[in-house]
């Protein structure tokens, strides 16, 4: 028993220097593209790809290969010294300290809906997913929860927006619900590392934008979503949206660049290139490699851990 929680020190310990290293990097990285001005091309689905790296890289490494390879090979006798258990303990704190922020955030995320379903006025259960009415809201819309998501749509907002532009504004949250863009700001919050809100900033402007392109499919449904854009931007000034919860008008993002986008619309914006297939095949050919080659793997990971880990 005291060998297989040794086991775990040292990989939670692993994990703890490996995740720290490339998220440095990856701010590093980030600060670089950004002095370049090349953030601005890269998609959505890239940006998050390259928040959740480190942390997938580091969670994998530590549990198929540092946790295997140390049950191999390490010698059944306690020799780790002050440094493993410093390590293991700043392991503990960011795995910790995610689940913290994510708790906090669903906190927040809750009283801010039970405060708003309390005056509901009506409910579209045949919307997916569910749209309710709600008698007064100091957002005018907006897609909140994980698990059981719901748009929320103020009263005041009905009054606003004519019909097209209500059902504009219902599809771009409806996008965000298909892109499960809550799911993905709960991961975030489970990411803890100092200098990365520049980057979950990108990516909520860039899911802005992918949402936009998601709810239309014509000339006329731009122009309705722009127009639904300057009306609650007009008449509801920028709310700060809860921790899990996505709108059309937020404090993030210039209204007015994706107004002009909208209104620039045509049929070849909507085109763009699926690479996503290319990069899954490249991850299973990397897969199998690695299982082709596991012992060597194991032997090398346990090397570097008795190298990197005291």
């Amino acid at each position: 028993m005291i060998f297989v929680l040794r086991a775990i020190m040292v990989s939670v310990a692993f994990f703890a220097l490996l995740y720290s290293s490339l998220s440095l990097l990856l701010m590093l990285t980030w600060r670089g593209l950004r002095l370049c001005h090349l953030q601005q091309d890269i998609g959505a689905r890239s940006l998050f790809t390259l928040r959740v790296i480190p942390f997938g890289i580091s969670a994998a490494v530590s549990l198929f290969l540092t946790l295997p390879s140390f049950l191999l090979f390490e010698r059944h006798s306690l020799d780790e010294d002050l440094g493993t258990v410093v390590l293991s303990g700043c392991g503990i704190l960011i795995l910790g300290s995610g689940i913290y922020r994510l708790l906090v955030a669903d906190a927040r995320t809750r009283r801010v809906v039970a405060a708003s379903l309390e005056g509901a006025i009506g409910l579209e259960r045949n919307a997916v997913p569910p749209a309710i009415i709600l008698a007064q809201s100091a957002t005018p819309l907006m897609l909140v929860g994980v698990r059981v998501p719901r748009i929320l749509i103020s009263a005041s907002a009905c009054k606003v927006l004519s019909a097209g532009e209500l059902r504009a504004a219902v599809r771009h949250e409806t996008a965000h619900f298909r892109s499960r863009d809550n799911l993905k700001k709960a991961i975030f919050n489970c990411l803890p590392f100092p200098g990365m809100a520049s980057l979950e900033e990108a990516w909520q402007e860039a899911s802005e934008l992918a949402a936009d392109d998601n709810a239309v499919s014509s000339r006329d449904e731009a122009l309705d979503l722009a127009a639904a854009l300057i009306k609650l931007a007009r008449h509801f000034p920028c709310q700060a949206m809860p921790d899990l919860a996505t709108g059309l008008v937020s404090a993030v993002g210039s209204v007015a660049s994706r107004v002009e986008r909208l209104v620039a619309w045509n049929e070849s914006s909507d085109a763009s290139p699926n690479r996503w297939r290319y990069i899954i095949a490249v991850a299973f050919i990397a897969s199998f490699g690695l299982a082709a080659k596991l012992g060597p793997a194991l032997v090398l990971v346990h090397s570097l851990t008795e190298r990197l880990v005291p």
